[in-house]
Protein backbone atom coordinates (compact mmCIF):
# COMPACT_ATOMS: atom_id res chain seq x y z
CA UNK A 1 0.00 0.00 0.00
CA UNK A 2 1.33 3.52 -1.09
CA UNK A 3 1.46 6.14 1.89
CA UNK A 4 0.42 9.62 1.14
CA UNK A 5 4.22 10.92 -0.22
CA UNK A 6 4.79 8.65 -2.72
CA UNK A 7 0.76 9.32 -4.15
CA UNK A 8 0.59 11.42 -7.07
CA UNK A 9 -2.49 14.16 -6.76
CA UNK A 10 -4.40 14.43 -9.86
CA UNK A 11 -5.59 17.84 -9.86
CA UNK A 12 -6.48 18.74 -13.26
CA UNK A 13 -10.40 18.94 -12.38
CA UNK A 14 -9.39 21.21 -9.44
CA UNK A 15 -7.57 23.09 -11.78
CA UNK A 16 -10.49 23.53 -14.72
CA UNK A 17 -12.80 24.30 -11.73
CA UNK A 18 -10.71 27.19 -10.22
CA UNK A 19 -10.14 28.72 -14.01
CA UNK A 20 -14.27 28.44 -13.94
CA UNK A 21 -14.35 30.23 -10.89
CA UNK A 22 -12.35 32.71 -11.80
CA UNK A 23 -13.86 33.42 -14.90
CA UNK A 24 -17.73 33.30 -13.82
CA UNK A 25 -15.93 35.41 -10.63
CA UNK A 26 -15.19 38.30 -13.18
CA UNK A 27 -17.79 37.95 -14.76
CA UNK A 28 -20.71 38.36 -12.17
CA UNK A 29 -18.89 41.18 -10.29
CA UNK A 30 -18.53 43.15 -13.67
CA UNK A 31 -22.40 42.65 -14.10
CA UNK A 32 -22.92 43.40 -9.80
CA UNK A 33 -20.77 46.83 -10.82
CA UNK A 34 -23.10 47.77 -14.01
CA UNK A 35 -26.11 46.81 -11.39
CA UNK A 36 -24.92 49.12 -9.11
CA UNK A 37 -24.15 52.08 -11.24
CA UNK A 38 -27.89 51.58 -12.62
CA UNK A 39 -28.90 52.22 -8.93
CA UNK A 40 -27.31 55.50 -8.87
CA UNK A 41 -27.56 56.76 -12.23
CA UNK A 42 -31.25 54.78 -13.64
CA UNK A 43 -30.82 56.43 -17.25
CA UNK A 44 -28.38 53.77 -17.39
CA UNK A 45 -31.02 51.16 -17.87
CA UNK A 46 -31.65 52.57 -21.22
CA UNK A 47 -28.40 52.10 -23.18
CA UNK A 48 -29.04 48.36 -24.34
CA UNK A 49 -32.71 48.23 -24.54
CA UNK A 50 -34.43 45.29 -23.14
CA UNK A 51 -31.36 43.75 -22.48
CA UNK A 52 -29.79 45.99 -20.28
CA UNK A 53 -32.14 47.30 -17.37
CA UNK A 54 -32.05 45.90 -14.19
CA UNK A 55 -34.90 43.46 -14.07
CA UNK A 56 -32.98 41.46 -16.97
CA UNK A 57 -29.49 42.00 -15.14
CA UNK A 58 -29.93 40.97 -11.60
CA UNK A 59 -30.39 37.25 -12.32
CA UNK A 60 -27.04 36.88 -14.18
CA UNK A 61 -25.33 38.77 -11.27
CA UNK A 62 -27.10 36.86 -8.85
CA UNK A 63 -26.65 33.42 -10.48
CA UNK A 64 -23.41 34.21 -12.13
CA UNK A 65 -22.16 34.90 -8.61
CA UNK A 66 -23.43 32.47 -6.19
CA UNK A 67 -23.86 29.10 -8.85
CA UNK A 68 -21.16 30.44 -11.26
CA UNK A 69 -18.22 31.82 -8.93
CA UNK A 70 -19.31 30.04 -5.69
CA UNK A 71 -19.92 26.53 -6.68
CA UNK A 72 -17.23 26.68 -9.42
CA UNK A 73 -14.46 27.39 -6.03
CA UNK A 74 -16.78 24.33 -3.69
CA UNK A 75 -16.05 22.43 -6.54
CA UNK A 76 -11.99 22.57 -7.18
CA UNK A 77 -12.10 23.04 -3.19
CA UNK A 78 -13.47 19.32 -3.25
CA UNK A 79 -11.52 17.83 -5.80
CA UNK A 80 -7.89 19.08 -3.92
CA UNK A 81 -8.89 18.50 -0.84
CA UNK A 82 -10.62 15.30 -0.94
CA UNK A 83 -7.35 13.41 -2.86
CA UNK A 84 -5.21 14.70 0.26
CA UNK A 85 -7.34 14.15 3.28
CA UNK A 86 -8.49 10.41 2.03
CA UNK A 87 -5.02 9.66 0.62
CA UNK A 88 -6.23 8.47 -2.57
CA UNK A 89 -5.51 9.99 -6.17
CA UNK A 90 -8.24 10.57 -8.75
CA UNK A 91 -6.07 8.86 -11.33
CA UNK A 92 -6.10 5.35 -9.32
CA UNK A 93 -9.56 5.19 -10.80
CA UNK A 94 -10.40 5.65 -14.67
CA UNK A 95 -14.40 5.62 -13.83
CA UNK A 96 -13.96 8.42 -10.52
CA UNK A 97 -11.51 10.28 -13.27
CA UNK A 98 -14.18 10.30 -15.97
CA UNK A 99 -16.85 11.14 -13.47
CA UNK A 100 -15.21 14.12 -12.54
CA UNK A 101 -14.49 15.20 -16.10
CA UNK A 102 -17.95 14.43 -17.38
CA UNK A 103 -19.10 16.28 -14.23
CA UNK A 104 -17.14 19.83 -14.87
CA UNK A 105 -18.36 19.58 -18.93
CA UNK A 106 -21.64 19.66 -17.94
CA UNK A 107 -21.44 22.18 -15.22
CA UNK A 108 -20.01 24.16 -17.56
CA UNK A 109 -22.39 24.00 -20.34
CA UNK A 110 -25.18 24.30 -17.41
CA UNK A 111 -23.85 28.00 -16.36
CA UNK A 112 -22.71 28.67 -20.43
CA UNK A 113 -26.70 27.81 -20.99
CA UNK A 114 -28.22 29.98 -17.45
CA UNK A 115 -26.16 32.68 -19.06
CA UNK A 116 -27.99 32.55 -22.53
CA UNK A 117 -31.42 31.68 -21.29
CA UNK A 118 -31.43 34.45 -18.45
CA UNK A 119 -30.26 37.04 -21.06
CA UNK A 120 -33.24 36.40 -23.14
CA UNK A 121 -35.32 36.91 -20.60
CA UNK A 122 -36.42 33.16 -19.86
CA UNK A 123 -37.24 32.44 -16.41
CA UNK A 124 -39.31 30.91 -13.70
CA UNK A 125 -39.43 34.30 -11.88
CA UNK A 126 -37.93 32.61 -8.75
CA UNK A 127 -34.88 34.25 -6.81
CA UNK A 128 -31.69 31.84 -6.75
CA UNK A 129 -34.23 29.26 -9.24
CA UNK A 130 -34.63 31.11 -12.31
CA UNK A 131 -33.72 28.00 -14.48
CA UNK A 132 -36.38 26.40 -16.21
CA UNK A 133 -36.99 22.66 -16.19
CA UNK A 134 -34.41 21.72 -19.19
CA UNK A 135 -31.49 23.40 -17.08
CA UNK A 136 -32.83 21.87 -13.71
CA UNK A 137 -32.32 18.35 -15.33
CA UNK A 138 -29.31 19.14 -15.77
CA UNK A 139 -28.36 20.55 -12.46
CA UNK A 140 -29.46 17.43 -10.89
CA UNK A 141 -27.71 15.23 -13.31
CA UNK A 142 -24.35 16.63 -12.23
CA UNK A 143 -25.15 16.93 -8.58
CA UNK A 144 -25.40 13.27 -9.00
CA UNK A 145 -22.11 13.11 -10.60
CA UNK A 146 -20.59 15.08 -7.72
CA UNK A 147 -22.26 12.54 -5.48
CA UNK A 148 -20.88 9.72 -6.91
CA UNK A 149 -17.62 11.54 -6.90
CA UNK A 150 -18.00 12.47 -3.11
CA UNK A 151 -19.09 8.93 -2.13
CA UNK A 152 -16.41 6.64 -4.89
CA UNK A 153 -13.50 8.65 -3.47
CA UNK A 154 -14.75 8.06 0.42
CA UNK A 155 -15.48 4.16 -0.69
CA UNK A 156 -11.29 4.05 -2.04
CA UNK A 157 -9.87 5.75 0.53
CA UNK A 158 -6.39 4.97 2.35
CA UNK A 159 -6.96 7.23 5.53
CA UNK A 160 -9.79 5.22 7.70
CA UNK A 161 -10.94 8.85 9.37
CA UNK A 162 -13.29 11.10 7.57
CA UNK A 163 -11.44 14.69 8.24
CA UNK A 164 -13.91 17.26 9.11
CA UNK A 165 -13.92 18.97 5.86
CA UNK A 166 -15.98 15.93 4.58
CA UNK A 167 -18.42 16.06 6.53
CA UNK A 168 -19.56 19.45 5.73
CA UNK A 169 -19.26 18.24 1.81
CA UNK A 170 -21.73 15.98 2.14
CA UNK A 171 -23.93 17.77 4.36
CA UNK A 172 -23.41 20.35 1.68
CA UNK A 173 -24.67 17.44 -1.14
CA UNK A 174 -27.71 16.41 0.42
CA UNK A 175 -28.86 19.29 2.05
CA UNK A 176 -28.75 21.37 -1.50
CA UNK A 177 -29.96 18.04 -3.54
CA UNK A 178 -33.41 18.22 -1.09
CA UNK A 179 -33.33 21.72 -1.27
CA UNK A 180 -33.19 21.80 -5.14
CA UNK A 181 -35.76 18.75 -6.25
CA UNK A 182 -38.47 20.47 -3.60
CA UNK A 183 -38.42 23.96 -4.99
CA UNK A 184 -37.61 23.14 -8.35
CA UNK A 185 -40.63 20.74 -9.04
CA UNK A 186 -42.28 22.51 -12.11
CA UNK A 187 -44.76 21.23 -14.33
CA UNK A 188 -43.83 21.84 -18.69
CA UNK A 189 -46.81 24.11 -19.55
CA UNK A 190 -46.57 22.93 -23.50
CA UNK A 191 -46.52 19.31 -22.72
CA UNK A 192 -49.61 19.70 -20.19
CA UNK A 193 -52.00 22.28 -21.84
CA UNK A 194 -50.44 22.04 -25.41
CA UNK A 195 -50.19 25.88 -25.60
CA UNK A 196 -47.10 27.93 -24.84
CA UNK A 197 -43.44 27.66 -25.35
CA UNK A 198 -42.13 24.17 -24.38
CA UNK A 199 -39.33 25.52 -22.16
CA UNK A 200 -41.81 27.38 -20.19
CA UNK A 201 -43.35 25.99 -17.26
CA UNK A 202 -45.58 26.75 -14.16
CA UNK A 203 -44.74 25.73 -10.22
CA UNK A 204 -46.45 22.46 -8.84
CA UNK A 205 -47.16 24.71 -5.86
CA UNK A 206 -49.86 27.60 -5.76
CA UNK A 207 -50.15 30.83 -3.67
CA UNK A 208 -48.25 31.08 -0.93
CA UNK A 209 -47.39 27.51 -0.54
CA UNK A 210 -44.85 28.46 -3.53
CA UNK A 211 -43.60 31.34 -1.56
CA UNK A 212 -42.88 29.59 1.32
CA UNK A 213 -40.92 26.73 0.00
CA UNK A 214 -39.38 29.02 -2.57
CA UNK A 215 -38.04 30.72 0.54
CA UNK A 216 -37.34 28.31 2.51
CA UNK A 217 -35.21 27.11 -0.45
CA UNK A 218 -33.77 30.53 -1.08
CA UNK A 219 -32.45 31.18 2.09
CA UNK A 220 -31.13 27.44 2.70
CA UNK A 221 -29.63 27.15 -0.84
CA UNK A 222 -27.39 30.17 0.28
CA UNK A 223 -26.76 28.69 3.96
CA UNK A 224 -25.45 26.13 2.13
CA UNK A 225 -23.65 26.98 -0.72
CA UNK A 226 -22.12 30.07 1.32
CA UNK A 227 -21.69 28.65 4.12
CA UNK A 228 -20.91 24.76 4.70
CA UNK A 229 -18.62 23.92 2.13
CA UNK A 230 -16.18 27.51 2.82
CA UNK A 231 -16.53 26.15 6.24
CA UNK A 232 -15.03 22.58 5.05
CA UNK A 233 -12.50 24.66 3.06
CA UNK A 234 -11.60 26.52 6.24
CA UNK A 235 -11.26 23.49 8.54
CA UNK A 236 -8.69 22.13 5.76
CA UNK A 237 -6.60 25.66 4.90
CA UNK A 238 -6.41 27.77 8.20
CA UNK A 239 -4.82 24.93 10.51
CA UNK A 240 -2.74 23.49 7.18
CA UNK A 241 -1.82 27.36 6.51
CA UNK A 242 -1.46 28.44 9.75
CA UNK A 243 0.37 25.33 11.40
CA UNK A 244 -2.35 25.21 14.52
CA UNK A 245 -4.27 22.23 14.72
CA UNK A 246 -7.90 21.75 15.22
CA UNK A 247 -8.84 22.52 18.59
CA UNK A 248 -11.83 19.21 18.89
CA UNK A 249 -12.25 16.66 16.13
CA UNK A 250 -15.47 15.05 17.69
CA UNK A 251 -16.33 18.44 18.79
CA UNK A 252 -16.09 20.32 15.32
CA UNK A 253 -18.23 17.49 14.10
CA UNK A 254 -21.23 18.08 15.94
CA UNK A 255 -20.70 21.98 15.40
CA UNK A 256 -23.45 23.89 13.15
CA UNK A 257 -22.84 27.21 13.69
CA UNK A 258 -20.58 29.30 11.86
CA UNK A 259 -19.71 31.27 15.31
CA UNK A 260 -18.31 28.16 16.80
CA UNK A 261 -16.41 27.67 13.74
CA UNK A 262 -14.89 30.47 14.14
CA UNK A 263 -13.73 29.80 17.54
CA UNK A 264 -12.60 26.17 16.98
CA UNK A 265 -10.69 26.86 13.89
CA UNK A 266 -8.58 29.58 16.16
CA UNK A 267 -8.00 27.63 19.10
CA UNK A 268 -4.58 26.45 19.51
CA UNK A 269 -4.16 22.92 20.46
Amino acid sequence: MQNGAQIEYDYSVAKAFTFATILFGIIGMTIGVVLAFQLAFPQLNNLAGEYGTFSRLRPLHTNGVAFGFALSGIFAGWYYISQRVLKVSLKESPFLMAIAKLHFVLYFITILLAVVTLFMGITTSKEYAELEWPLDILVVVWWVLWGISIFGLIGIRRERTLYISLWYFIATFISVAMLYLFNNMEVPTALVSGYGSWIHSVSMYSGTNDALVQWWYGHNAVAFVFTTPIIAMIYYFLPKESGQNVYSYKLSILEIGRASCRERVSSPV
